[in-house]
C-alpha cells in the first residue's frame, strides 16, 4: 500500500487539489497512514465515485477502497498510504484546527473549488418559507452547515467578496436564499455532488412546491 515507486504526488497545486482539501475539510479524515472521506450511504450514492475519481487522478498508484457501512448509514472512500497522509498534511491539512491553507487563499480559483468541495459534503438545498400579501411562498435556499469556526468564516469571508449575499445567523449555518444568487453559485462555483444540483432542478423539495416571485 505504501511503494513510493508506484505512487505519483502532485508536483504542483491545482483544482483539483483545492477541491479535495474542501471534501476532507468537510468530511474527512487524515491520519498517518490512510486519508478517508465519510458520506452519507443514501444521500451521497452518486457522490462517492466522485470521491474515488479524485483520489485516483491526485494519486496515480495509490490504493482507493469505498465501503459501505449501512449500521452507520455511510459510505467510507479510503486511499491507503502514508505517503499521501503526509503530503496532505504537509501542504497545510490540518486535523483539528481545519484552518485553510495559503495557497488555496491565494487562488480565485482554488478558492471556488474549495467552497465546492465543502459545500458537496457539507452543503444543502432546501425550502425557505415566506408568507406575503398574495399568499405563503417557497423558495429554495442553499445552506452550509458546519461548527468549525475556521472553515464558518472562510465561507463567509470568501461569499462577501465574491458579493454573494450570504446570511450568517447561527454558529454553524451560512445561507444563500437569493434565487439569483443560489443559480449564480452553481454557475460559477458548481457542484460534484447530484444530490445538490438534483435539488436544484427540482421543483417540489421536501414535499413544499415552490413558486418563483
Amino acid at each position: 500500500l505504501n511503494n513510493k515507486n508506484t505512487i505519483r504526488l502532485p508536483q504542483q497545486y491545482n483544482v483539483k487539489l483545492a477541491e479535495l482539501f474542501g471534501i476532507l475539510l468537510g468530511d474527512g479524515s487524515v491520519t498517518r497512514y490512510y486519508t478517508k472521506v465519510y458520506l452519507n450511504l443514501a444521500a451521497d450514492k452518486g457522490y462517492a465515485p466522485f470521491v474515488q475519481k479524485i483520489f485516483k487522478k491526485l494519486f496515480k498508484g495509490a490504493f482507493v477502497s469505498s465501503t459501505p457501512r449501512p449500521a452507520r448509514g455511510t459510505e467510507e472512500v479510503q486511499i491507503s498510504s502514508r505517503d499521501v497522509s503526509e503530503y496532505l498534511l504537509k501542504i497545510g491539512f490540518e486535523p483539528r484546527k481545519r484552518t485553510i491553507p495559503g495557497w488555496i487563499k491565494q487562488n480565485k480559483n482554488f478558492v471556488k473549488a474549495t467552497i465546492r468541495g465543502l459545500f458537496d459534503t457539507e452543503g444543502s438545498v432546501g425550502i425557505k418559507y415566506f408568507e406575503g400579501k398574495n399568499g405563503k411562498y417557497f423558495y429554495k435556499q442553499l445552506t452550509f452547515t458546519n461548527k468549525n469556526k475556521n472553515i464558518l468564516g472562510f465561507i463567509e469571508e470568501e461569499l462577501c467578496k465574491m458579493e454573494y449575499s450570504a446570511t450568517k445567523n447561527s454558529r454553524k449555518n451560512i445561507y444563500i436564499s437569493n434565487e439569483r444568487d443560489i443559480n449564480r453559485y452553481f454557475r460559477e462555483i458548481g457542484s460534484s455532488n447530484p444530490k445538490l444540483t438534483k435539488k436544484l432542478k427540482s421543483r417540489v423539495i421536501d414535499r413544499y412546491r415552490y413558486k418563483k416571485k
